[in-house]
């Protein structure tokens, strides 16, 4: 079994703009409940989609073994790694969004020396570590589909019209359709969503906010 490492920075990706032509606004703002989608509405949508396909092969090295070698690089012998946190800090940081969105404003903090920034960054190792020695190994490619799929619900609930959104259910029914439209428009291939809804709504239901 190979041995698990600490994933390297990641490389810049190259971002190609795309373009959301006037039929797929008024698809998208039908999907929403909308009589026309909004300027910057269509905007995050176009960059999301953007984003998306300029990172959907994801990183080989991002793995959940090499995640967890990284976390455990954080503090050896119970004392801080200044060169490993420096990693964690970095935007191109190789380990998966999840972790690093919860590790990067700690880790600034520990180099910045903040008052009880160590102390902070080291129970958080401890949580997330735990998180990931439950979780179950996962496609490095398909970690960019999930945190599109959580953007995207993110930018339902912030545009989609207050009549769709009767009741849970119905959210997230119109949420999924939204997204289908999406990946219809952006021509993005996906697994069987259509097949397996409760799938998609799984997908749509990850946490991109910063804790």
């Amino acid at each position: 079994m190979p041995r698990s490492y600490s994933p390297p920075l990641v490389g810049a990706p190259t971002l190609r703009p795309f373009t959301l032509h006037d039929p797929d606004k008024q698809r998208l703002a039908h999907f929403l409940g909308l009589n026309d989608l909004p300027s910057d509405v269509a905007e995050a949508i176009a960059h999301a989609i953007a984003c998306y396909k300029a990172t959907r092969e994801g990183s080989k090295d991002t793995t959940v073994a090499n995640t967890l070698a990284a976390l455990r690089e954080l503090f050896k012998r119970e004392r801080l790694n200044e060169k490993a946190v420096t990693r964690i800090a970095d935007d191109r940081c190789g380990v998966d969004y999840t972790t690093h969105l919860a590790l990067q404003p700690l880790a600034k903090a520990v180099l910045a020396k903040e008052p009880h920034a160590v102390e902070t960054l080291a129970k958080a190792v401890e949580r997330r570590i735990g998180e990931l020695k439950e979780h179950q190994r996962v496609l490095p490619s398909t970690e960019p589909l999930r945190f599109f799929c959580g953007v995207l619900r993110v930018i339902f609930n912030h545009a989609a019209a207050s009549s769709l959104k009767l009741t849970t259910k119905d959210a997230w029914r119109n949420c999924r359709k939204f997204a289908l439209e999406v990946f219809t428009i952006g021509a993005i291939d996906h697994p069987d969503f259509d097949s397996h809804p409760d799938r998609l709504t799984e997908y749509l239901g990850t946490d991109v906010t910063v804790n």
